[in-house]
């Protein structure tokens, strides 16, 4: 487990080193601003100090936006912010400011459109760094990503120049797009008609699906919402029986109006392939997708998201070393990652590995790669996670390779060359039953297993600075199955020498190569993510593992309660490190109460429910536009010069997508306030009717969530005392099956939810008119299943409740 010390003191020189340069970034909290605090370069924070610079001295703000585990933010710092040259023209120039975009993501979302706009699309929503030239008011009229050094040193004289110039010209040019940008937010804003139907279906599974897995050319992200996560609701949904769907009122119908979901569907199946996929990894774990026919839509669609969580799992991105998957893969076969571990990707990955593994039938051999995902991210959790309850932000890509360098490499961590993988394994002991086969080391068999190559296992062609030469990132080249068969041994012995073998690699590494740099802030949304993850988790492991990630959720809870929430405002702080950060944004509060309401499923205490509703309260006063409905994505602020809506998905969830579904989910157990709810639900999917009609594939959550709210939620109040417990026989049988559509209610005779129950009739009737006075304490467990806000009978018998779920 980490300490909370900064992580910053990790990388710091040692005292008799000091510092060449020294600059204001000194003072800051954020870890990716403190590593800029020594370039040369004179870095301001984003705020008022920076602009009244600019405007005083009339100088253009050069604005860099980056995160303290992003790969190439770190090669554009080396090459271009700690060179003095370069550092001189910025000084001379322009007015420099830094931003941390995982403290100030509604900066970032702004200048990011606006390199979205001026290079038409062509720089993907995953960019890891951009840099804007901006007038002295902040309008801008450049942006671009990396540049190498010599390039970058060319932009920022022709800047210079074009400023010096002409700066009305860049002024009204500035003003113009920011303008043009305004007028594209309003019209989507004011669409007047909304996509009838949200069902998609699945016709010519992708090549690409089948060979390299996921979806889309490489680089690979695995960007949950808009694939697995998405498909995973569909299958679901189209799981449950035609009676159990809600029809399409006609209210809401529009002739000609495409299917949108339909064409989510197209898009993730209409991807490359053949050679332009890239060839399969020989012998890599998993299985293809079937072809379509004699397949149902559901089939297809879980089909498609095990196989790709099967490949995520079996290939290089994840750590199997360590556990955790890393941010995403250079190639399309998720072999060679960017190796930073991000806390929203574990987050997401573990909820949807568990969703993939509830969908999957007992005793396909599938459900195993899923499950072992789950753990694998669990047992990496600590390394995220603080002694006061919190979880960290991420970890680095690039670190020492030794306590005794002096220069970081890339996945200096994580890779290895084939001697280090048979020094560390010759200690590692063979049964007679290999040694009896003619097996002499464990070596062997693990390098056969993982892919190791003498040479490496490293395409050049996705290692464009050379720093993976002859190193080997592990995969699963073989599945254990394989292995066995190839060394003429046992499965319990071929098990038992990989896990040997990896416990061993484990523990080498531990002791002789520094960990990454660790990025020590805490996200309120990121945390969030994560409760919902542990959450279930906590539904679907058993005994110590469930109870376990129960207790780091509500422990995470507990942190963001006492450090992160201001009880007297209602208000939440985007980050903590040493003090809390910058003001809380939509996603942080539609995260959280996801979190929480996931939380309150899990744990039944209904203190994270209530809290669940306050925020959902404070997120609309904040956050919901009353003229045009649907919700900003920040405060207002006289420095963001766009008060932008983005329900487009992106590395997390889109803000309006999850609200959505917070919505939808509060209605129910908030029934009492359910019209309210519904309509502000209505609202987010009016608000964003253009991009599901002409974009839907940008918006699969949403979309996903839409879904399962047409095909109608149903909830279900578990009467037991005590509420929630892991042993109960009712709640085995519930959460043995994904059901997006549930709304889990708790109810102990003996300790009534009576806060829930204020917002809530039907609990409200149960607590003030309970049909079973309970006798010293007994209650009879029983559930009672509601659709449309009408509850049936009480039932007792388990076999009833599993065939009316399964109904």
């Amino acid at each position: 487990m980490s300490s909370d010390a900064p992580s910053a003191a990790r990388d710091r020189n040692a005292a008799d080193n000091k510092p060449k340069h020294q600059n204001r970034l000194v003072n800051a909290k954020s870890p990716y601003l403190l590593q800029h605090a020594e370039n040369p370069v004179d870095w301001y924070e984003w705020g008022p100090e920076a602009f009244e610079k600019a405007k005083r001295e009339d100088k253009p703000i050069f604005l860099s936006v980056g995160y303290s585990a992003c790969h190439w933010c770190h090669v554009l710092a080396h090459e271009s912010f700690e060179d003095e040259v370069t550092a001189k023209l910025m000084n001379e120039y322009y007015v420099n400011i830094k931003v941390d975009r995982e403290e100030r993501p509604d900066v970032d979302r702004l200048y990011m459109t606006y390199l979205q706009a001026t290079t038409e699309g062509k720089e993907s929503m995953q960019v890891l760094t951009v840099c804007s030239g901006l007038t002295p008011e902040l309008h801008p009229f450049f942006a671009g990503t990396y540049f190498p050094p010599g390039n970058f040193r060319q932009v920022l004289v022709k800047l210079a120049e074009v400023w010096e110039e002409d700066p009305e010209r860049c002024r009204s040019t500035g003003k113009q797009v920011i303008e043009q940008l305004r007028e594209a937010t309003e019209a989507a804003r004011t669409c007047p008609s909304l996509p009838s139907h949200t069902r998609p279906s699945i016709d010519s599974p992708g090549s690409s699906i089948a060979r390299t897995a996921g979806f889309g050319r490489a680089p690979k992200f695995p960007q949950v919402s808009t694939t697995t996560g998405f498909l995973a609701r569909f299958a679901a949904a189209e799981q449950r029986s035609p009676a159990a769907k809600v029809s399409t009122s006609p209210s809401s119908s529009s002739a000609g109006q495409p299917p949108s979901a339909q064409e989510v569907l197209s898009y993730l199946d209409a991807e490359p392939h053949g050679e332009e996929a890239g060839a399969d990894l020989e012998g890599e774990t998993g299985r293809p997708a079937k072809a379509a026919g004699g397949q149902t839509d559901a089939a297809r669609a879980l089909e498609m998201a095990v196989f790709t969580m099967g490949r995520i799992y079996a290939g290089g991105v994840h750590d199997h070393v360590g556990g955790g998957v890393a941010r995403y893969s250079v190639d399309e076969r998720w072999h060679v990652p960017h190796f930073e571990k991000m806390l929203y990707d574990q987050a997401q990955l573990l909820r949807s590995a568990l969703e993939l593994y509830l969908l999957v039938p007992e005793g396909d051999p599938q459900r195993a790669p899923l499950l072992a995902l789950a753990r694998s991210i669990l047992a990496y959790l600590p390394t995220l996670t603080s002694l006061a309850g919190g979880f960290f932000s991420a970890e680095d890509a690039d670190s020492l390779p030794t306590f005794d360098s002096t220069k970081k490499r890339e996945g200096a961590f994580y890779t290895w060359t084939a001697a280090e993988i048979d020094a560390v394994l010759g200690g590692v002991k063979l049964g007679e039953d290999s040694l009896s086969k003619g097996v002499m080391k464990a070596a062997d068999v693990f390098k056969w297993t993982y892919g190791v190559e003498e040479d490496g296992n490293c395409d050049p062609g996705h290692d464009i600075q050379g720093e993976l030469k002859a190193q080997n990132v592990l995969y699963l080249a073989h599945t254990h199955e394989e292995t066995a068969h190839m060394f003429g041994i046992s499965g319990v012995e071929a098990e038992r020498i990989l896990t040997d073998s990896l416990a061993a690699l484990k523990d080498w590494r531990a002791k002789n190569r520094p960990r990454p740099h660790l990025d020590d802030k805490f996200v309120t949304a990121w945390n969030g993510l994560m409760i919902s993850g542990l959450a279930l988790a906590a539904e679907v492991l058993p005994g110590a593992e469930g109870r376990q990630a129960l207790g780091m959720a509500e422990d995470a809870a507990k942190f963001i309660k006492g450090s992160m929430y201001d009880s007297e405002t209602g208000e939440l702080c985007r980050s903590w490190r040493e003090g809390k950060g910058p003001r809380g944004v939509t996603e942080d509060y539609a995260f959280l109460v996801q979190g929480l309401l996931d939380l309150y499923e899990a744990s039944g205490k209904e203190e994270y429910a209530t809290w669940a509703i306050l925020l959902q309260e404070k997120q609309d006063e904040l956050f919901f536009d009353e003229d045009n409905g649907g919700y900003f994505t920040s405060a207002p602020d006289e420095h963001i010069l766009i008060r932008m809506k983005d329900a487009q998905d992106g590395a997390e969830p889109s803000a309006a997508s999850v609200t959505l579904a917070n919505l939808y989910r509060l209605s129910h157990i908030a029934e009492d306030h359910h019209a309210e709810f519904a309509k502000k639900a209505a609202s987010v999917l009016q608000s964003n009717a253009q991009l599901l009609e002409h974009a839907p594939f940008a918006l699969g959550s949403m979309l996903a969530n839409a879904m399962v709210h047409e095909r109608g939620y149903v909830q279900m109040i578990v009467t037991e005392s005590p509420a929630a417990s892991p042993q109960s026989p009712a709640l085995k049988t519930i959460r043995k099956r994904f059901m997006p559509h549930r709304v889990l209610i708790h109810f102990d005779p003996n300790a009534p939810p009576k806060k829930v129950a204020k917002a809530n009739g039907t609990l409200r009737s149960l607590v003030e008119h309970p049909e079973e006075k309970p006798r010293d304490g007994d209650v009879r467990p029983n559930v009672r299943v509601c659709q449309d806000f009408t509850c049936g009978l009480p039932i007792y018998e388990l076999s009833e409740l599993e065939s009316d779920l399964n109904a």
